[in-house]
């Protein structure tokens, strides 16, 4: 799937991030502008079945050049794989140098270098993959959905280190070079005939011929000193409960259970260096919201998603889940 490179024009790597999103309306101009200070230069966007103002919101940065926003014809496969599968015909992804399927629920955070993706390649330049590790952040307590940026709201997290053998996933940065057949949601796939494919964590640690085959994850050397993936799957209480009715992409035939919680909820330790860096992600959103259309349906999202977790708070099904995971949540607070 090699494509076209600007690098030699001077203009740095063309990074393109592809995504997918349903119903994230109060989240996206904080994980955009994020990603626009890491050095993202494009994003190509897949919305299905949208009740709140994400499409609109997409439509408006599509409109001022921020975003490609493409609605996904979602095939037997779910929302995520079908997204993928349409990204590959996009002009922007065949032209890209190098390439990134994350959700709007990661946030990577550069912890070596100038804390930029390009910064990132330029210490490794034979690199044709780098694959950063989840760290998953709890919901650290909180009930309902904030207008603050979810990596300032959300600062408690799981151990650095793993437990032995304790596996983490990763999501895969990855050249646009002919090694790499397609894209996929942890790391893309294979050419059958790829050879010397140099595949990294971001401290430098390469992977081995069996993990570059096959893994979708790493045990014990997490790459952290040089970057972790943020994984904010529980986010605020209210945001699961919107999360759980809108259901998952890519695991879309499975609901989210009391299991999903005690998975994902992590407050085992403070890591705060996301959030105290924020300010210049904070400043392109604010640059974004001059756009008073934009700017009117960003609101508008919060407040649908403020009354639509409200909504469900009464259904009797929805109370006997909060009380699921409030207990699990109490007992791992006991056991700790």
């Amino acid at each position: 799937m090699a494509g076209t490179s600007t690098t030699s024009l001077g203009t740095g790597p063309k990074i393109t991030v592809v995504t997918t999103m349903k119903d994230e309306g109060p989240y996206i101009l904080d994980w955009i502008a994020h990603y626009k200070t890491l050095g993202v230069t494009d994003f190509v966007v897949f919305t299905n079945d949208c009740s709140d103002s994400t499409d609109h919101i997409l439509r408006c940065l599509n409109r001022a050049g921020v975003v490609e926003h493409r609605f996904n014809r979602v095939m037997r496969r779910g929302p995520h794989k079908s997204a993928l599968m349409w990204a590959q015909y996009e002009q922007t992804v065949l032209e890209s140098d190098w390439i990134m399927v994350i959700d709007v629920d990661e946030y990577l955070q550069i912890n070596s270098g100038d804390g930029t993706l390009p910064g990132l390649i330029d210490q490794y330049p034979e690199a044709d993959a780098i694959s950063f590790v989840w760290r998953v952040f709890g919901n650290a307590g909180v009930k309902e959905i904030e207008a603050t940026p979810v990596p300032q709201n959300f600062t408690l997290t799981q151990h650095e280190r793993g437990d032995i053998n304790e596996n983490r996933f990763f999501k895969t940065m990855h050249r646009n070079t002919s090694k790499f057949e397609r894209l996929g949601v942890h790391r893309p796939f294979l050419a059958e005939d790829a050879k010397d494919v140099r595949w990294i964590l971001p401290n430098g640690q390469r992977l081995t011929e069996e993990q570059i085959a096959t893994a979708l994850f790493v045990y014990e050397d997490y790459g952290y000193e040089g970057a972790q993936l943020n994984h904010y799957a529980l986010r605020s209480q209210d945001a699961l409960l919107n999360k759980k009715a809108r259901g998952r992409a890519n695991h879309h035939t499975q609901g989210i259970a009391p299991g999903y919680w005690k998975k994902f909820d992590k407050n085992d330790v403070q890591d705060a260096t996301l959030a105290e860096n924020f300010g210049a992600a904070m400043n392109v959103k604010a640059r974004l919201l001059r756009d008073a259309t934009l700017r009117k349906y960003h609101e508008e999202a919060l407040v649908w998603h403020r009354d639509q977790a409200a909504r469900l708070r009464k259904k009797q099904e929805v109370r006997a889940f909060l009380q699921t995971i409030e207990g699990v949540e109490d007992e791992g607070q006991q056991a700790a």
